[in-house]
């Protein structure tokens, strides 16, 4: 299949204002409706997923579950993603980005209904499984955003998704001051003070689908007429895989329980958490929007290896901290270092593939940040409870300090090519 191209009569390319230093390094040269329309829909994404991360773990801790039971649960939504991953990937070059969109969007409709439903942990592990095929489904979301976009714009162009993304999700953190108003002026229950909450947040979720949706139509795509696994840079796919998989786990080994983790040890509730995930996500998104100006004064690499190095050393520090106040200030620089270097991998990534690999090759990265999540929950909340709360954290900055090494040792040839050749394979 070849990747999708929007033709020139649905493009309609607009210029996106003066583009001046340091401003204009963060922007694409041109955006069209398409992109804009799935902008859209990553806003409406990054409230509900900032929702969700500073009530979710609270709420399902409210019933009762410990640090393993979490990680059983979230297990499952990564372990369905990554089984799923690359048949998706697959059916995608089949029948179009389109339906693989609307089968995400069922999934995620299924997932809502039973998770508000769900009261024990075979419930909401049912549930996460369907969010596992949601997130399968939405493999074709990176190679339909690219699609938008000129190779040598695609720095800028998910420097500018991640930032947007990111920002939303700090907007909707704050809601984590929601649920104990509710308690206090409606004489409700901490449980359904969160439940409300996220009913809210999951209206955002599926709202997503339309803009998404919307924002494929019109695309030409050249539909492949066999179900069949191929993959032409498959060296390039392997190291990326290999090294974001270990960069997931060392990630996830702490922070899939982050919510957890801050409250056995500083007792700190959704709305410390909702304060935390705000300024964190800021710098986060801050980071991810100043990515291609960095890496056009420092050079690509050389961004991604500082700032994963960085934030190893700031994550290694957390353990230390002596008050929660110490611990988020740590916390903030980490994801202000951390993920500065997404966009950036995102972008060589996509732009050393050939047109007609993307979906494949994409599933095959999912599947590895997936793979992460299958492990680390589990590993992490049995660490938290068998060794101690602090143990994931000096293992997940050592593992991240590796991940720094292994990207310059490994991809520096890919990365000299996107060079040499101005980026265009």
């Amino acid at each position: 299949m070849k990747a999708s191209r929007v033709p020139e009569s649905v493009r309609q390319p607009q210029t996106v204002g003066p583009k001046l230093g340091f401003i204009g390094d963060m922007m694409p040269s041109r955006l069209n409706g398409n992109a804009k329309m799935f902008l859209s829909g990553a806003v409406a994404n990054g409230v509900s997923n900032g929702v969700f991360n500073a009530v979710m773990q609270l709420y399902l801790a409210s019933f009762g579950f410990g640090g393993q039971s979490l990680g059983t649960i979230f297990m499952m939504n990564a372990l369905t993603a990554t089984v799923l991953m690359i048949p998706c990937g697959v059916l995608a070059d089949r029948v179009g980005k389109g339906k693989m969109i609307l089968a995400g969007f069922a999934a995620m409709t299924l997932f809502m209904l039973l998770f508000f439903t769900a009261d024990n942990a075979a419930m909401f592990t049912l549930s996460f499984m369907f969010n596992g095929v949601c997130n399968a489904a939405a493999t074709v979301f990176i190679p339909l955003y690219s699609s938008f976009f000129e190779k040598d714009d695609m720095d800028k162009a998910f420097g500018l998704y991640g930032l947007i993304t990111i920002s939303a999700m700090s907007l909707g953190s704050l809601v984590g001051y929601v649920p104990p108003l509710m308690v206090n002026t409606l004489n409700i229950g901490l449980n359904t003070a969160y439940r409300y909450t996220m009913m809210f947040a999951g209206s955002l979720f599926v709202l997503q689908y339309l803009f998404i949706y919307l924002s494929s139509r019109g695309v030409e795509e050249r539909l492949s007429r066999e179900l069949r696994f191929s993959l032409k840079s498959k060296w390039l796919v392997l190291k990326i895989c290999g090294i974001g998989l270990l960069g997931n786990i060392a990630g996830g080994i702490m922070f899939s329980l982050f919510p957890y983790y801050v409250n056995q040890k500083y007792g700190v509730a959704s709305a410390g958490l909702g304060t935390l995930f705000f300024v964190s996500n800021l710098a986060m998104a801050l980071s991810k929007g100043t990515a291609a100006s960095f890496a056009k004064r420092l050079g690509g690499m050389k961004s991604i290896t500082l700032g994963i190095a960085l934030s190893a050393m700031f994550l290694l520090l957390m353990p230390l901290s002596p008050s929660f106040g110490v611990l988020a200030v740590l916390y903030v620089l980490r994801m202000g270092t951390r993920f500065m270097s997404d966009p950036l991998i995102t972008s060589m990534f996509i732009r050393s593939l050939s047109e007609d690999e993307k979906s494949t090759a994409n599933s095959l990265r999912m599947i590895s940040m997936n793979g992460g999540g299958v492990v680390s929950p589990l590993l992490g909340g049995a660490l938290m409870e068998r060794v101690s709360l602090d143990t994931p954290a000096y293992i997940g900055g050592a593992l991240t300090l590796i991940v720094a090494f292994l990207y310059p040792l490994l991809l520096r040839r890919e990365a000299e090519a996107l060079m040499e050749n101005g980026g265009r394979r």
